[in-house]
């Protein structure tokens, strides 16, 4: 008799790293560099000699913006899903 390589009882096993609790750890950090490199680019243009180095901060405020917004699509994504399944279980 062969195995099974797809049994029906078996659920999706999601990896700790994409959990909803380590998601919304990683949006706040990624907030914090947001907000951190918003007053860095404010700190940047206050002073001529700074001007060059505005694109540290710049580079930050677009690389931590979409990684959060990345992340909240992922978590309102699995959110509606998780609503869809308990709607067709009622």
């Amino acid at each position: 008799m062969r195995l099974q390589k797809n049994p029906l009882f078996r659920k999706e096993i999601a990896p700790w790293y994409d959990s909803d609790t380590s998601c919304l750890i990683m949006i706040g950090f990624l907030l914090v560099i947001f907000l951190f490199s918003i007053t860095g680019i404010f700190e940047a243009y206050e002073k001529i000699e700074y001007y060059k180095h505005v694109w540290v901060p710049g580079i930050l405020v677009v690389l931590s913006g979409g990684a959060t917004i990345s992340t909240s699509i992922r978590l309102i994504k699995r959110h509606y899903k998780r609503q869809a399944k308990e709607m067709d279980y009622l």
